[in-house]
């Protein structure tokens, strides 16, 4: 008996393991698919150092992929049953992964929820229970010691509370500074920053900056979602709308920016001049700058706002990584922050388009220069 299941066994292994090897080579063969950079005008060499973390999607089945001058590869080989249940792992977790993996372990790969400098990774993360109770679980890696420390902070809140999405995390001078959206069940969004005193473990303010009403405004912030650096200031937008409607494209009444000074928590407004207010969607902040770039027949314009001067002056001498959706893919623009002058453009294609389904797409998730 204990022979007969014995080959069962083997067999069941072999048939898994053929499976598993035809599976793939199908999938390889039938999704062989590479993207490129195809240059419209401009310095190639601009794009020498340049890779696009990417991922597309074709029929059900998610594939990571880097883009570079060389064309695209897939970041780590992977069985297609991972390609089926997993997302990709951002370029930045692969190295924290490599090096912290016990302190990486259970959590979100997701660059908001992170902070970190020389000496330390700091991750947060909040879970809501019952609708009315908020949990705030922060871990702190010493990356000297790779020892790491936990804590919890529980507490109630004051709305029914459906999810929430943490943004972006400052710290300095002992205090953890958490930006973050809280959906409620009636529809509303609330943009908190939760002020946790690292030292003593609590939690000394929670100051809601901004608010929205359901199919009256909203709230969206311009902050890059993918850096795990400190930023001084924390930028968003509130619109209001006459009537705002899933269905047709709502009428805007206006649009006002803000900053949350994290050094000393003020907010300010932005004042921005009528021209550039329908370009407010593509602001950048930049560390003490917040740029708005505006199309026009001769090319783009970059306008500049200094924050601690509050006014609007000269570019300043950097560039600026611009990739943007259009109906046939994605164009990506380099210009000299300082004259505003083009030095690169070009657009992603697609080679072998016959391996794609027509409803594919491709999502570029962040850019990197590397040197």
């Amino acid at each position: 008996m204990k022979k007969y299941w014995r080959t069962i066994v083997i067999s069941l292994v072999i048939v898994a393991t053929i499976s598993t090897f035809y599976i793939q080579g199908a999938m390889s063969s039938k999704n062989d698919v590479t993207f490129k950079f195809k240059t419209t005008s401009g310095n190639k060499e601009e794009i020498g150092n340049l890779v696009l973390q990417a991922s597309y999607k074709n029929g059900d089945i998610y594939h990571p992929l880097y883009i570079s001058k060389d064309g695209s590869t897939n970041p780590r080989s992977r069985f297609i049953i991972e390609d089926l249940i997993a997302d990709p792992v951002p370029m930045e977790f692969e190295k924290y992964i490599q090096d912290y993996r016990k302190f990486m372990r259970g959590k979100v790969f997701d660059p908001s929820n992170y902070f970190e400098d020389d000496a330390r990774l700091i991750y947060t993360d909040f879970s809501v229970k019952n609708r009315q109770v908020l949990t705030l679980q922060i871990d702190i890696l010493d990356k000297q010691t790779n020892d790491s420390t936990s804590f919890e902070i529980t507490t109630p809140t004051q709305a029914n509370i459906s999810w929430i999405q943490v943004n972006d995390v400052f710290v300095k001078n002992g205090e953890i500074k958490i930006l973050v959206t809280s959906y409620l069940y009636n529809d509303e969004e609330e943009l908190h920053v939760y002020t946790v005193n690292e030292n003593k473990k609590e939690l000394e303010v929670d100051s809601i900056i901004a608010k929205s009403e359901p199919g009256m405004s909203s709230i969206r912030i311009y902050n890059d979602s993918n850096k795990i650096q400190n930023e001084d200031y924390y930028l968003y937008k509130v619109d209001k709308y006459k009537n705002k409607s899933e269905d047709a494209e709502s009428e805007i009444i206006s649009s006002q920016a803000y900053l949350h000074n994290n050094l000393n928590n003020k907010v300010e407004e932005i004042d921005i001049a009528n021209k550039l207010k329908s370009a407010m969607n593509s602001m950048i902040l930049h560390g003490g700058e917040v740029f708005i770039p505006v199309h026009s027949a001769n090319g783009l314009e970059l306008n500049r706002y200094n924050i601690k001067k509050k006014q609007w002056g000269e570019l300043t001498g950097s560039k600026l990584y611009l990739v943007n959706r259009i109906s046939d893919g994605y164009s990506l623009f380099i210009g000299d922050l300082r004259t505003g002058k083009s030095l690169y453009e070009g657009k992603i294609i697609d080679e072998n388009r016959e391996n794609l389904n027509k409803d594919y797409s491709l999502t570029i998730d962040q850019i990197y220069s590397i040197y």
